[in-house]
């Protein structure tokens, strides 16, 4: 019997999985350490009992605690002042990027972990990002928000900084982030699932609040935004499927307005107008997800089945693999089919898909690091940045 996607029980336990070695959090905040029975003496009845030894009921200790790793550690090891190490480490200017890079790997091989409450003190700030999702971006079957908050949590700690992760409550999308400002919880701002003209991001430019977006900006709002190409990416996967030896195909996407749907479609026409191939309108679907079976099913009983099924996303492509199968043909095989996002779903779908890979961790270190420019240099002017998003191949074209 073939395996079937994932469906949300399976990223719910790949998210698990993933932060297990994590404090579990709940809505109210850290689980309470689980409490420890009290050693009793076996005669515990006997009020003539001694009272039992503390230190033979523990559980043997290993030994000595390690020496925690200090900044003078890392400049010894790096062969450079403990100065330059916190001018790295702080975003600061006066060194070259060799040496930024002898002194990063020194804090990675060292495990060094600035002391985060002596440079808030000293800082004046929390050393806590914030960073606001929407409600569907919490869905247990987007894998792409998993893979992208790990980037950041990851980048964000590498920089002695954690991450505060929130949403709103409904209808009032700009509340949340009223409260943490007014309670000096956060010193910065990462934003997802932006929109060219985001509310959020003209809420915090106002306020000169430092933020940094997943997404491009209008104009007249800071240009601290990172993003990838995404006309370019997808008319890349039609150069390759078309090298591949497909000439008949099919475009799958979701009916919602957001910009980057909208680029990833140009992409694709201007991919098939590029290769030569006819992009007609019969060959497109938009479809909510209730409607998406239906159609796919009335393409693959045309008389002329598409071979080649290129899809919006990573969540669409792993439905279209479903879809396939249940209609007695194999992906990969009998049809390709093809995602974009690269992320959990795309190594966990059966068959592994070939998709458009977004550099998560790549844009997550842009993101941190402009944040924190703008934190210690105040208003940077500097433009958008656009990263490369390669082609990874599986298993499903």
């Amino acid at each position: 019997m073939r395996e079937e996607s994932p469906g949300p029980g399976g990223l719910l336990a790949l998210a698990c999985s993933l932060f297990r070695p994590h404090t579990p959090v709940l809505e109210g905040g850290l689980l309470p350490p689980r409490s420890r029975p009290e050693p009793t003496s076996r005669n515990a009845g006997d009020p003539g009992a001694p009272p039992p030894d503390r230190a033979s009921s523990d559980a043997p200790r290993s030994g000595p605690r390690k020496r925690r790793s200090s900044i003078t550690d890392v400049a010894r090891l790096a062969g450079v002042s403990a100065q330059t190490v916190s001018n790295v480490l702080n975003r600061r200017r006066g060194y070259t990027e060799e040496t930024r890079a002898k002194v990063i790997e020194a804090v990675d091989a060292l495990g060094y972990q600035p002391h985060r409450a002596a440079r808030s003190m000293r800082s004046q700030r929390t050393m806590q990002i914030g960073y606001h999702v929407f409600r569907e971006q919490l869905d247990v079957r987007n894998g792409f928000t998993l893979g992208f908050l790990q980037a950041l949590v990851t980048s964000a700690a590498q920089r002695g900084y954690h991450v505060v992760v929130f949403t709103h409550p409904d209808g009032a999308l700009l509340d949340a982030f009223e409260g943490l400002i007014a309670m000096r919880s956060v010193d910065a701002f990462v934003l997802s699932d932006s929109r060219f003209d985001d509310p959020r991001a003209r809420f915090l430019a106002e306020r000169k609040i430092p933020f940094s977006s997943l997404g491009r900006m209008v104009d007249d709002l800071p240009q601290q935004w990172v993003d990838i190409d995404n006309t370019a990416s997808m008319a890349s996967m039609i150069d390759y499927l078309t090298a591949a030896g497909h000439r008949d195909f099919a475009y799958i996407t979701r009916d919602h307005p957001a910009y980057w749907l909208t680029e990833r479609l140009q992409g694709f026409r201007e991919g098939m107008g590029r290769n030569g191939h006819i992009s007609s309108e019969k060959s497109l679907i938009r479809a909510s997800d209730q409607d998406l079976r239906g159609e796919v099913q009335r393409l693959l009983t045309r008389e002329r089945r598409p071979t080649a099924l290129v899809c919006c996303d990573d969540i669409t492509a792993a439905t279209v693999c479903n879809i396939v199968r249940s209609e007695g043909l194999e992906v990969g095989r009998d049809v390709a089919v093809t995602g974009f996002d690269g992320g959990a779903i795309q190594q966990i779908n059966e068959p592994t898909l070939t998709s458009v890979r977004i550099p998560v961790e790549t844009i997550a270190e842009h993101l941190i690091e402009r944040c924190l420019r703008e934190l210690e240099h105040g208003p940077t002017g500097e433009p958008g940045l656009v990263i490369d998003a390669p082609i990874v191949r599986g298993r499903s074209a």
